[in-house]
This record gives C-alpha cells, structure tokens and sequence, in this order.
C-alpha cells in the first residue's frame, strides 16, 4: 500500500526523534548507561540479545473473548529493515511460556518453541533474500527460520502442536519485502483444539516514558525538571515476537475458568551448555536457564537497576537464573519487595516521604497478585491464585509471575492506566499492549490506591510523542518498522 507524503513525513520525523532519545535514554544524563530502563535488566540478558525477554503480555482477546493471547518479546532495539539486517530467533535453545494456576511458581503447562534455520546464502553471508520475497516460500527468500511448539504438562509426554512452522523472517524493507502483512499472515499457525500461533518481527509494542528512568535510579527526573519529553525511545525500534493465542479451558486449572478463573504466567529462555566446573567429557550438552521475565520492571521497580549499573551473578541475573518456585528463596529478594529502593531515592532527591515499610502492597503486586488480604492496598480480591477454588492455600508461594483473572469481562474504554485508574482488565491484571506500566508503577511504588497520589513526580512533558497504538485485532501488534 503506498505510503502518504504526510504519514512518510511522520515517520521520519518519528524515527529520528526517537533515534535521538533512544541514545538519550542509552547513553545519557538520565542513568549514564548503555541500557535503556527494564529492557536490559542484567548483565546476563545484555550479553545475549537473542536471550533477552523484553516483555510478556497476557489478556483477554477483545475480538474473541473466549481466547487468551500471550505475548513474548525479545531481542530489542532491532533497527527498522535492510537488505542486510537479520535478527533471528536463537537455535539450540528453547523459548518458554509457564502456566501456573496453582500459585507454587511451579507451572502446570509450559509451551515451548525450539528454531531451526536454513541458510541458502553464499558461505553463510549476504542478505537474507536476494530479490522480492512475496511468500514465504519464494526461492528469493535464503535465509529462513522454522520452529516447533510443544504442550508439556507433568506426567504427559510432550505433545507436538506446530511441527517445523515457518517464521515470518526479519522485514528487510519495503524494496526485498514489499507487504510483509502478508508474510506475517501466512506464518500465523492454527493450533488443534483452537487458537493460533504465530513468531514474526513486530514493532516494538513497550510504552516507555522517558521521564520515569530517572526517577527509579536516580530519584530525579532529569538534570533539567520539566525539560525532558515523555517520548517513547523504543518506539522506532522492532523486537521478535511470538504470539499465542488459546482458548481459555486451555489455560485454567483442571480448564474451568469459572472455577478457578486465575493463571501466573511467565517466560523463559534456556541455552544449551555445559557445567564448566565439572569434566566436559563426561557431560552431554543441557538446557540451563538464562532469562526469565513475568511481571514487568521487576528488578527495575525492587532495586532501582538494570544490567548498566549491575554486578554479573548479582540479584538481577539471579531473578533470571533461578526457576519461579524459588523466588520464596531468596531473602534479599523478597526484602528488596517490601522495602523497595526507588521510593528512598526519590525521598533523598526531592523530599517526597517514602511510604512505611514493610511494603506488603509492593509484595502482593510482583508476588501474589491483588488480593483482599495478601497486603495488598487494593481492598479486593482480583488476581491471585487464592481465588482458585481447587488451590491448596498453604501451597501457595511468593513467585514472580504477571497474573490474569480470565473471567474480567473486556473493557468496552480501555484505560491506559490499568487498575490503578480504575479499569480492572488493565495492567496489573494481566497486560495489553496498549496498557502504560511506567507511571502507574511509580504510583504504585509511592503507596497508591491507599497513599496520596505521586502523580505530581511527573512534571508536564516538554512533548509526547509515542508510537500508534496496537491492534485491536490478532496478533495485535504492530508491523516492523520497515526501511527502503
């Protein structure tokens, strides 16, 4: 379709304003880092960009309310499309969404993606297609990628549900890859029993707000309050994607969502490797955890850090090491919930009091989820695995995961601000890509509902300028930034 002179002109102007806060945010006065905000929350993920969970998503679908969509990102700040550009997913690993409706951090259905890829190019180099690519099976598309998914739930063997799917490849540009709607479109897999799957690039669906950096890691918002815009820096940049869409039976502990209407879900990534402290010729290469992500901000809203100003092998990369049931574990972390640093941060920087501890509030947020009595401030009960009536409540444990009560009927006005602002399907019910996590966290952080609102920590923005909101329909993201 051709692009308008006006929306080119957009475009553009969006790009390289983004362009230019994405180096901000990078590299700048705001946390003097090589690391923008959550997207880079250790030094292990920053290492392994293949590996970096960016954001996982989790709602009811508004065009099929039956159905769930779960989202994983990963790989950021992939730039807009060329001839030479190629971000594929990573091989000898395994990409995977955990289920958990038992509330032990112990999932009961993991999906899992492994990839395999098929290089026609000369020696291994070169673009990725050597002329229009217009199928994905067009001989002029050399470099391809193809994956599996797997259903997998204790004392079941594994069950096949894709078998060698094609992936729709990195956008190229609009020359090699004229309408990569379509490629996205005939990658999109139907699923037996219902649903789809699909792993493609999309744009970068994060919301970001440059003006909240600062203020977890320094307590300021800038150097200049009031000066900085509230300008998305990832906004002109793409990730990989893999979108999966489920009927709701599927997903419910023993499938009664009336029942039990709550799920924990999480992402992970697992590397192939060896125990270097052990003899390697006595070993066969296995999978090790690398990364993990549920709630979002999670190291970034506990400790004020993020992979820049982190040690290797610290908190950060422990949160990405270790397996959800032993979160309830570790004493720093579970300290670090009720006493979070962001709020003293703030305190020390501009005077405004840090709520008391300890933080039950901030526990039950990234830990349990809202609940009437969990520590939460919220004063009902709505998505914690509590609510499940075929849980054991003395099995439930403190487990980082981003929970959704599949039974919140879809709002008809979507509010950004999620349940703080008063619409409940929002985040932190689940997550929706159009949902707004930084200033809403911040909030949270500062003791609201319960505590005087911290909204007056963000000042007016010198100007907005984000991305177009997501799709209302699936798989509910927006195509790559394309170049030439």
């Amino acid at each position: 379709m051709p692009v308008s002179r006006s929306a080119a002109i957009r475009r553009g102007v969006l790009t390289g304003s983004c362009a230019l806060l994405a180096v901000a945010a990078l590299n700048g006065p705001l946390t003097g880092s090589s690391s923008a905000g959550g997207h880079v929350d250790s030094p292990a993920v920053a290492a392994d960009p293949q590996s970096n969970i960016t954001d996982v998503y989790a709602f009811t679908s508004p065009d099929a309310t039956d159905m769930v969509t779960l989202i994983v990102n990963s790989h950021p700040f992939e730039l807009p499309g060329s001839p030479a550009a190629n971000y594929p997913f990573a091989t000898n690993a395994r990409y995977e969404l955990n289920i958990d409706g038992h509330g032990t951090g112990v999932p009961d259905t993991t999906y899992r993606w492994t990839f395999r890829t098929q290089d026609s190019r000369f020696l291994g180099s070169g673009p990725i297609a050597v002329g229009p690519v217009r199928s994905l099976t067009d001989p002029s598309l050399v470099l391809r990628q193809y994956y599996t998914l797997e259903k997998i739930q204790a004392g079941r063997a594994p069950q096949t549900l894709v078998a060698d799917a094609p992936v729709a490849p990195t956008d190229a540009g609009s020359t090699l890859m004229p309408d990569y709607r379509a490629l996205r479109t005939q990658a999109t897999v139907p699923l037996p029993g219902g649903g789809r799957t699909v792993a493609a690039q999309e744009a970068e669906s994060f919301i970001a707000d440059a003006r909240v950096f600062g203020l977890f890691v320094l307590g300021t918002v800038g150097p200049v309050p009031g000066a900085l815009p509230a300008a998305d820096p990832l906004a002109a940049t793409n990730v990989n994607t893999l979108v999966l869409q489920l009927p709701k039976r599927d997903l419910a502990l023993n499938g009664d969502p009336a029942r039990n209407p709550v799920v924990g879900v999480w992402a992970t990534v697992s590397r192939q490797g060896a125990d270097l402290s052990q003899d390697l010729r006595t070993q066969s290469p296995s999978y090790r955890q690398v990364a993990r992500l549920g709630n979002p901000h999670i190291n970034f809203a506990l400790l004020g850090s993020f992979a820049a100003t982190a040690t290797p092998g610290g908190p950060e990369d422990r949160v990405n090491f270790r397996t959800a049931d032993q979160d309830h574990l570790d004493q720093a972390f579970l300290a670090a919930a009720l006493d979070p640093a962001p709020p003293h941060r703030i305190q020390t920087a501009q005077g405004f009091t840090a709520p008391p501890t300890p933080r039950t509030d901030i526990r039950a947020l990234f830990l349990s989820g809202i609940g009437k009595d969990n520590g939460s401030k919220f004063g009902f009960d709505l998505n914690t695995q509590a609510m499940n009536a075929d849980v054991d409540p003395h099995a439930l444990q403190w487990a980082d995961e981003l929970r959704l009560n599949l039974t919140t009927p879809v709002s008809s006005h979507p509010l950004p601000g999620g349940v703080l602002d008063g619409d409940l399907q929002g985040y932190p019910n689940g997550r929706r890509p159009n949902d707004v996590i930084d200033p809403p966290l911040l909030r949270m952080l500062e003791g609201e509902p319960s505590a005087r609102s911290a909204a007056g920590l963000l000042p007016p923005p010198l100007f907005d300028l984000q991305a177009a909101p997501a799709s209302a329909t699936f798989p509910y993201l927006n195509l790559p930034h394309a170049g030439l």
